[in-house]
């Protein structure tokens, strides 16, 4: 049974414009080894939040609209295509936690010598399964202009350059289940990558549109 928190956020687009979008596959072998060694106590938000959960596969599926990220590993993929993912869940490097959440989002994100990558936004969703359908993938949008769930304590105003960080809390979009660990956008600092702007004001878990990769 799938399990949704009460209150969630529904996903409705509000704008529309000319986007680049492409095709990408499910990084099932990740998966595969985080489900099978995920008995880390690793945690945020003072503990409430538990990147140990992996018994259902539904942790592990891409949603739409949802940020999906990819490991860079030369020569591992052969087909051309990328591997991607948008959950933490089962997450097993070692001394990644940190004293406080910044700490140990900075060590899930430097990855070692394999950082994680910002890949884009998802278009089209992906059902992880124990195994992969063959030749199965999805599209993920990589710069246009698309509507996100504000999973952030900031406020987003028009205009306001965005970065990506790893989600603290649980999910409130609708349809994710309720005990993933996902990634989100939030107000960029000095220093930050520069991954979006915000086209519309945005309460916290609320919805808001924005513009991927902008030039300025």
């Amino acid at each position: 049974m799938r399990a949704c928190i009460e209150m969630s956020v529904p996903l409705a687009r509000r704008l529309a414009g000319p986007s680049f979008q492409f095709n990408v596959r499910f990084d099932q072998q990740l998966m595969t080894k985080r489900r099978e060694g995920a008995s880390n106590t690793l945690t945020l938000n003072s503990g409430a939040t538990k990147l140990s959960f992996v018994s259902e596969y539904e942790v592990f599926d891409v949603k739409e609209g949802e940020i999906v990220v990819a490991i860079r590993q030369p020569g591992r993929i052969s087909d051309g295509f990328c591997r991607c993912f948008s959950s933490l869940n089962g997450w097993q490097k070692r001394d990644v936690q940190g004293a406080d959440d910044a700490v140990t989002k900075q060590r899930i994100k430097a990855n070692g010598s394999n950082p994680l990558q910002f890949v884009g936004v998802a278009v089209t969703e992906h059902k992880a399964e124990r195994i992969m359908k063959v030749d199965q993938g999805f599209v993920v949008m990589a710069s246009g202009i698309t509507t996100v769930v504000n999973n952030s304590n900031d406020t987003f105003h028009p205009g306001m350059k965005l970065t990506w960080d790893i989600c603290s809390k649980y999910p409130v979009q609708h349809g994710v289940h309720s005990r993933k660990v996902q990634f989100m956008f939030r107000k960029a600092e000095v220093g930050d990558e520069v991954v979006a702007k915000a086209l519309s004001y945005s309460k916290p878990k609320s919805t808001v549109d924005i513009l991927l990769h902008p030039v300025n």
